[in-house]
C-alpha cells in the first residue's frame, strides 16, 4: 500500500520536475526519486533495483498507478513518447497540509536533484542514476574502477561515458 507520505514525496518530485521544464515521463520520476533518496537522504519508502535501464522501483510505479487511481496525477500523451505526469495541485496540496506540511523539510533536495535531471533524456538519465548507484554500492572503488563496474553492469555504456555519468553524479549531492 503506498502510504500519503510517500504520495506526497513522489507528487512533489513531479512537481519540481515539471518546474524545471522536464518532459516528467516515468523514468525521469522515477531517476529522481532514486538520486534524491540515496544522494539527499529523501525518506522514499520505495525500493530500488539495478533494472535494465539502471535503478528502479516497482514499488514506485505501484505508486504512480495508485496515485492515477486517485486522481492525485495524471497524464498527457505525447504522441510516439509514454505520458507526461502531472500533479493535481488541489489534492496534492491538501494531502500535504493533512501532513503538516512534510514535503517543505525535503523540498530544497528534491528541487535540486530535479534541476540536476529535469533536462536530460532516458539514455543520459540511465547513466547518471547508475553511476549513483555504484558510488553507493561500490565507495571503495577508485572513479576508474567504478566506471569499469558501470561498464560491466551496463555494457551498452562505454567506459569513457561511465567515467563522465560519474563526474555529474558527484556534483549531485
Amino acid at each position: 500500500m503506498t502510504t500519503s507520505r510517500e504520495m506526497v514525496l513522489i507528487g512533489g518530485v513531479v512537481k519540481a520536475l515539471k518546474d524545471r521544464g522536464s518532459w516528467t515521463g516515468e523514468t525521469h520520476i522515477q531517476k529522481a526519486a532514486y538520486i534524491a533518496k540515496v544522494r539527499r537522504n529523501i525518506p522514499f519508502e520505495s525500493e530500488f533495483v539495478l533494472y535494465k535501464h539502471g535503478p528502479f522501483s516497482f514499488d514506485m510505479s505501484k505508486s504512480i498507478v495508485h496515485m492515477l487511481s486517485r486522481g492525485l496525477l495524471y497524464t498527457e500523451n505525447n504522441p510516439g513518447y509514454g505520458p507526461s505526469f502531472r500533479v493535481s495541485d488541489s489534492l496534492w496540496k491538501a494531502l500535504n497540509t493533512r501532513l503538516d506540511s512534510f514535503y517543505s523539510q525535503f523540498e530544497a533536495g528534491i528541487s535540486s536533484v530535479s534541476s540536476a535531471l529535469a533536462r536530460k533524456n532516458v539514455a543520459e538519465l540511465e547513466r547518471v542514476a547508475t553511476a549513483v548507484y555504484v558510488m553507493s554500492n561500490f565507495s571503495n572503488f577508485s572513479l576508474e574502477e567504478q566506471a569499469k563496474t558501470i561498464a560491466k553492469l551496463k555494457p551498452h555504456i562505454a567506459q569513457e561515458m561511465a567515467l563522465g555519468a560519474l563526474r555529474e553524479a558527484e556534483l549531485i549531492r
